[in-house]
Order: structure tokens, then C-alpha cells, then sequence
């Protein structure tokens, strides 16, 4: 966390009642009540928030005044050093910057969408590979998640699944293991590090993915975490080369698309929105992706 951001938290934390940032950095630890003395002198002589003058001082880091802040609001905040959680998380290792904030425009939009009420399950597509989804899936769960709704992160791409390593999972047991009947939810399902969010990663790569999502088997998998969870968001494989991400369209209320820009074609995006419209999947937006 730079200068600039430690200035637009803090502005930001002026306007809440309750405890101070110091009060919160003394009563845990971070601080003690000689060290801010100094920080105020300092925040007077130079006309600066209390933040810039802590971390100028090397009292406190950055990631100290956004705990604080967090704490303030009643916010979930996992440690940004938190090896568990990979960079692409941009909800968690950068939650004040305009990138994270265009994901919380998005979660907002969904919600008015009915996501999380009558939209319980949504399914995020792209048509190729590379372009975003399960970028997008990821943080927009742990978006979910930090508005307090109980939220499970699913991944159905049992071609090429890549959950379990943004989140460090271990993925030997999974989706596939639960819809094949070879384990339990408890030991499918696995806790992260963010309030509410729990992960369910796919699970050893079946030889017969298209069949294995097919079965019935697949659509009681979801029913049940529908009764579990208010939020169901899944990642999904590529839309063009199979038919799985057609499949999983049909077992959820709703879907996103997701376009890379400069590399998703119009042609194969206009493709995959006729084929959801054929089948009468409901579409509640796209979202054209800029971090390649």
C-alpha cells in the first residue's frame, strides 16, 4: 500500500464513529502511546493524516492502517502476506484500488440482479480459454463472501481447473469426488482465510467430464449446496471447444460472460450468447476483462 492509498483510506475512515485508528493499532499491539505521540507531532508539523505521518516514521506499515480501517467497518480483512491467497485476489491484496472497486460495481450489479435471493447459483463463462473467467469467478465470490453472505466458490472445469491454486488447495478430492458418491461434503468442502467464502475445488479430472455433468448426479451436487450456501458461484471451462460449460449453464439460475479485451473474437462471443439464448439460459451480463 502506497502513500496515495494510505491518504484515501484514511480520509475515508474520518468519516466512521468509534475507535481511532491509533486506539486500534495501541489496543493491539501495534503501537504504543510513546509511538503515537511521535506520530502526532509529526502529523502537525507537516499537516498530514495520521497514516502517512505512522508509516513515514516506519511505526507501521501500509497493511497496519488498512487492518485498522477494517476494523473500524467490521470488514474482513485477511493479511495481505497470507501465502494462501494468490496476487490475482485483488479483493484481498489490493481492496482500495479502482481495480478491486470495478469488482465491487459488478457484485452491486448482480445483486440488483437478484443474486443472492432469487439467483442463487451463477455460472461464469467465457468463450476460450485465458480470458478472465476464473479471475473474475474468484474475486467476485470473495466479494459475496465480504458482504456476509454465505458464499461457496465451485470449480466445475475438469479439464483444466484452476481454483485450488489461487486459493493453495489441495485438490484431491473435490466435485467430481462428491458427484461420483466417493466422499462427503465435509471433506470436500475447504475453509479459506476469508469470512464466509468456502471453496470447492473439482477434484481429480474425470476421463468422461461432458457425461460426468450430465448425470443427475451433478444437478443434486448443486441442489445441495443451494440448501448450504446463499451464494453459488461456479467456474466453468472454455465455452467454444466442448459442451460442459453449456451443460453447466443449464443446472444454474444465471450466468455472467466474460470478454478479454483485445482477444476475445465478436464472432465467438456473439456465438456463445445465441447458443444460451437457444437453450433459454438467462444472461445477467457480461463483463469485458482488461488484465490479461
Amino acid at each position: 500500500m502506497n502513500k496515495d492509498t494510505v491518504k484515501i483510506v484514511e480520509q475515508t475512515a474520518q468519516e466512521i464513529e468509534g475507535s481511532s485508528i491509533s486506539e486500534i493499532l495501541i489496543e493491539d499491539g501495534r503501537m504504543t502511546p510513546q509511538e503515537m505521540e511521535r506520530i502526532v507531532a509529526l502529523q502537525a508539523k507537516e499537516n498530514i493524516l495520521f497514516g502517512e505521518a505512522a508509516v513515514e516514521l516506519g511505526v507501521i506499515k501500509g497493511e497496519d492502517v488498512r487492518w485498522a480501517l477494517a476494523s473500524q467497518y467490521s470488514y474482513p480483512s485477511p493479511s495481505t502476506d497470507d501465502p494462501s491467497l494468490a496476487k490475482d485476489l485483488l479483493l484481498v491484496h489490493e481492496p482500495f484500488t479502482r481495480r478491486a472497486e470495478t469488482i465491487r460495481s459488478i457484485r452491486s450489479g448482480l445483486v440488483l440482479s437478484g443474486v443472492g435471493k432469487i439467483v442463487r447459483s451463477l455460472a461464469v463463462l467465457s468463450p476460450g480459454a485465458g480470458e478472465g473467467k476464473t479471475f473474475v469467478a474468484a474475486n467476485l465470490a470473495i466479494g459475496f463472501a465480504q458482504l456476509g453472505l454465505r458464499t461457496v466458490l465451485v470449480d466445475l472445469n475438469f479439464r483444466a481447473p484452476r481454483l485450488h491454486e489461487l486459493f493453495r488447495l489441495k485438490n484431491n478430492t473435490g466435485a467430481s469426488s462428491l458427484i461420483i458418491k466417493r466422499a462427503l461434503f465435509e471433506d470436500a468442502l475447504q475453509n479459506t482465510a476469508i469470512d464466509s467464502l468456502d471453496i470447492l475445488t473439482s477434484g481429480p479430472n474425470p476421463p468422461n467430464p461432458l457425461e460426468l455433468l450430465s448425470w443427475p448426479d451433478t444437478t443434486e451436487l448443486l441442489e445441495s449446496l443451494k440448501r448450504r450456501y446463499e451464494v453459488l458461484i461456479i467456474d466453468t471451462p472454455a465455452f467454444r471447444p466442448t459442451a460442459d460449460s453449456l451443460i453447466i449453464s443449464g443446472l444454474c439460475d444465471a450466468t455472467l460472460l466474460v470478454a478479454l479485451k483485445g482477444k476475445t473474437k465478436n464472432a465467438h462471443f456473439g456465438q456463445v450468447k445465441r447458443q444460451l439464448d437457444g437453450a433459454g439460459v438467462k444472461i445477467l451480463g457480461s463483463v469485458v476483462n482488461e488484465i490479461d
